[in-house]
């Protein structure tokens, strides 16, 4: 799923929205917390839509897309040509995307006259696809081949999460949010990563609506 997505999406949800909910969205990075052998970071976008105008209403809907930066690690391959080296080493990267839809509710913990909050997003069910792309770079196919490769992976499967917010300034927020990997088998094929369980540090901005009268 791309980001491009996301767009029509907001579009729609701020028309939809307007008389009767608030909108949040927000970005910042975000590092995997499941693999120890790669270190996979993204820049994480975040659409939260609560249907309630209550400030103080806890259920919600939360679209979460994980922009990747590049993974990079080393494989090993071997060719019998007595002409050529034995083993080559060569250069992996990997690029893992992430979308996920969720459905939570909040716990407020705080709140003063100035209308700053804190409160904490529980979001029990979402559905989460990860889809790993990778490449080898400077490897000769023809005399050469990979022992065990790492090979593209897609798969679907629900994951939870939750976060802590804090609400400044009325319409300004900080967001600390951590999701499970999914609940999914990569298969019998071994694989040098694992699903990528994503800890987020976004900044972002409120958008409140009134009721229609």
């Amino acid at each position: 799923m791309k980001i491009s997505f996301l767009l029509p999406f907001f579009l729609c949800t701020y028309y939809f929205a307007r008389p009767q909910s608030s909108v949040n969205i927000s970005s910042g990075i975000s590092r995997d917390v499941n693999n120890t052998s790669k270190s996979f970071y993204h820049i994480p976008v975040s659409f939260q839509w609560k249907p309630s105008s209550n400030p103080h209403g806890i259920f919600f809907f939360e679209l979460d897309e994980d922009i990747p930066f590049v993974a990079r690690g080393a494989g090993n391959a071997y060719t019998l040509n007595p002409a050529l080296p034995q083993e080559m080493i060569l250069q992996e990267m990997i690029r893992a995307y992430i979308f996920t839809a969720s459905i939570g509710f909040r716990i407020h913990l705080y709140s003063d006259k100035k209308l700053n909050n804190i409160y904490i997003n529980l979001l029990p069910f979402g559905i989460s696809t990860q889809h790993f792309k990778i490449e080898y770079k400077n490897y000769d196919n023809k005399n050469y081949e990979i022992l065990d490769p790492d090979v593209n992976l897609k798969r679907t499967s629900v994951v939870m999460s939750m976060s802590a917010v804090y609400n400044f300034h009325n319409h300004l927020m900080l967001m600390f949010h951590v999701q499970t990997p999914l609940f999914a088998t990569t298969g019998s094929y071994p694989l040098s990563y694992k699903f990528v369980a994503p800890l987020q540090l976004t900044f972002g901005y409120n958008f409140y609506y009134n009721k229609r009268k």
